[in-house]
């Protein structure tokens, strides 16, 4: 089995995947094998960096971090965050081990399961770049946009709750309003596109099917250490 290296921003996030790919992988490997796993993450205020230098800076880290983690031996990394994932092409020029995209892997498996028209959900950051579009250009299926209210909306419950482990009942509620709008419009699947949203949106919660993006990373992830 391959090394993992997990590129951590935010706890939460990190600690999801981490856990996920630990019990996930004894379906593969058996009864408490998992491939050995590194973690590596500087301070979340570091990339709190909103301002016009910020891709600079996120670029920076990530290229920081997953240098960091090759020195642990690490074979590979992920990063379990979306956002970040907008200086990918500019990060894998930089680093010397593959860094599995969150985005790729995810429109890969809503090929398999053939949906057609798709909601995204993430952070503002996620909502105007490409890393989606780019993910999803060749397929055919519609990625779904919320209107500028709803993106703020779930940038703000991801930022100042969900990011700290926050689960409120509010916020499950607005969530679950959200996704009922749209799935009367004809929206047949949600990417979850940050690793924080599965904390407050699962089956439970929508009809829709979910495409969690920290779930399918973790399952990419188990499937590259065993190639």
């Amino acid at each position: 089995m391959k090394h993992i290296g997990i590129a951590a921003v935010t706890a939460e996030g990190a600690a999801i995947t981490y856990k996920y790919i630990c019990s996930a992988s004894e379906q593969v490997f058996g009864k408490h094998t998992h491939p050995e796993i590194s973690i590596h993450g500087f301070s979340f205020s570091e990339h709190m960096n909103f301002g016009p230098e910020r891709l600079k800076k996120w670029q920076d880290l990530l290229v920081r971090s997953i240098n960091k983690l090759e020195a642990t031996g690490a074979q590979l990394v992920i990063c379990p965050s979306n956002t970040p994932h907008e200086v990918y092409e500019q990060v894998c020029k930089k680093i010397n081990i593959p860094w599995l995209n969150i985005a790729d892997e995810v429109a890969k498996v809503a090929e398999q399961k053939q949906y057609k028209k798709i909601l995204l959900l993430g952070t503002q950051f996620t909502f105007n770049s490409a890393v989606y579009p780019n993910a999803f250009e060749h397929l055919a299926a519609e990625i779904v946009i919320p209107t500028d209210e709803e993106q703020v909306l779930v940038h703000s419950l991801i930022v100042d709750e969900l990011v700290s482990g926050v689960v409120s009942e509010s916020a499950k509620q607005a969530m679950q309003g959200l996704l009922s709008k749209y799935a009367q419009q004809g929206v047949d699947s949600v990417i979850l596109g940050c690793t924080e949203l599965p904390l407050i949106i699962d089956e439970a919660l929508t009809q829709l099917a979910i495409l969690d993006s920290t779930k399918i990373l973790g399952d990419a992830a188990i499937k590259a250490a065993t190639n």
